[in-house]
């Protein structure tokens, strides 16, 4: 994961990871800050869009960003990505990113087309610099391949959301807030884009992480041919309003793949051997639990239109953050760790373990708060759609418990950064 011949400058990876937490942090403050109206219908509700877009875009492809630019050469093989190039793209995206976002709070057409514009370009740029690191590539992991699918449902998500953002303004496609236009825009962008990406990278970390063996290739492959013929299809199913039995079969084969990579994920973990999980598994395997509670309630959704949003919080909050912060709790002092390496005086200096980068203690208490707090907004969530209690006003007693995690995660990576060596 760290060649110094082939891992980008330090503040490109790191850079976009502290941006993808201050984005986090943000989000949580907007939660609490509009709970009501947040968790309400998303139909023209600028809360909702506000906060879906600082998560999608001000934390979990921000973050993801930095990750592909330092795994892809590294893993692959291949030349690694001009810093100020990467710099460039990073800087675009986030000013983009966040325009677009103040546009849907505020409710301002121009925001929101001058913000997409500019955060679909970068994207484009940053396509085009991961692309040639892929084009010169020795070696076609089974997790680059996911990334390079990964890449293209990002693109079609942000062209089709600028679309979407245009058509706020300019109204030339008919019910674009119904299931259809706006389905298409979720389901490439939670399925192609954040579940394919995570698949495809725990593919490579998973064992790396548990000391455990890989699996066959090719049962990596078939996971990654039915859930990207899946999720294209049904992409493309929704875009031309085909019958919806099209779009359920398409549907279908997506979940046969994430069946096989479930037992895919089952295999490495019970042939690890390393039997203590650390913090980053324990996050990993969270975030799976979460991802097969929230699937049942996505696929209900359309039957009973308020199951959607608990749907979409285990989805977002529970499998794709969590997912997220554990594999950051390794990356993070991992590329630090070797940046005190390459920088320190002499070959005999020490330099601290992993562990000894950040406190374990807090750690801990991250990882318990936040689940907690995924756990708890998730029932309260579930509980309204079933309309036993008004849930949006309830979720302020348990999103602090979001909050706390996010600052006390931040303040390790703050930690992280302040390492020096031993002696």
């Amino acid at each position: 994961m760290i060649d110094p011949a082939r891992s980008p400058a330090l503040y490109v990876p790191i850079g976009m990871a502290l941006a993808g937490v201050a984005g986090l942090i943000v989000l949580q403050a907007l939660l609490l800050h509009k709970a009501p109206m947040i968790f309400g219908p998303f139909r023209f509700n600028p809360a909702a869009l506000a906060a879906a877009h600082t998560f999608t875009l001000g934390f979990a492809t921000s973050v993801m960003i930095g990750a592909f630019y330092q795994i892809t050469p590294v893993m692959m093989l291949g030349r690694p990505v001009a810093g100020r190039l990467a710099l460039l793209q990073g800087v675009v995206y986030l000013c983009g990113a966040w325009s677009l976002v103040w546009g849907f709070y505020s409710s301002s057409g121009p925001w929101i087309t001058a913000g997409g514009t500019a955060a679909l370009l970068s994207l484009i740029l940053f396509a085009v610099l991961v692309g040639c690191s892929m084009r010169s590539a020795t070696q076609w992991t089974v997790a680059g391949r996911f990334m390079a699918v990964g890449l293209s449902f990002l693109l079609a998500t942000a062209i089709w959301g600028l679309v979407l953002a245009f058509n706020l303004r300019y109204g030339f496609i008919p019910n674009s807030m119904d299931y259809s236009p706006l389905g298409a825009h979720v389901l490439v962008g939670f399925g192609g884009w954040f579940m394919l990406t995570v698949f495809g990278v725990s593919y490579q970390l998973f064992p790396m992480f548990a000391l455990s063996q890989r699996q066959d290739a090719r049962t990596a492959h078939l996971t990654l041919g039915l859930l990207g013929a899946g999720l294209g299809s049904a992409f493309i199913a929704l875009l031309l309003h085909l019958h919806p039995g099209v779009t359920a079969g398409s549907l279908v084969l997506a979940a046969a793949g994430i069946g096989v990579y479930a037992r895919d994920a089952a295999a490495i973990l019970r042939q690890r051997r390393r039997r203590e999980l650390d913090l980053s598994m324990r996050y990993a395997l969270t975030a799976l639990g979460f991802l097969g509670l929230a699937l049942p309630l996505l696929v209900l959704s359309p039957m009973r239109h308020g199951l959607a949003v608990p749907g979409a919080w285990l989805f977002l909050v529970g499998f794709v953050a969590t997912m997220i912060l554990g594999m950051l709790y390794k990356i993070v002092p991992f590329l630090f760790w070797h940046y005190l390496l390459k920088t320190r005086r002499s070959k005999t200096q020490r330099l601290p373990n992993l562990d000894q980068m950040f406190s374990l203690r807090a750690a801990r208490a991250g990882y318990w708060c936040w689940t907690a707090g995924v756990v708890l907004t998730g029932l309260l969530l579930l509980g309204g759609a079933l309309e036993l209690w008004d849930a949006r006003g309830l979720v302020r007693v348990s999103l602090p418990l979001n909050l706390a995690a996010s600052l006390l995660f931040a303040g390790t990576i703050l930690q992280v950064l302040q390492a020096k060596p031993l002696d």
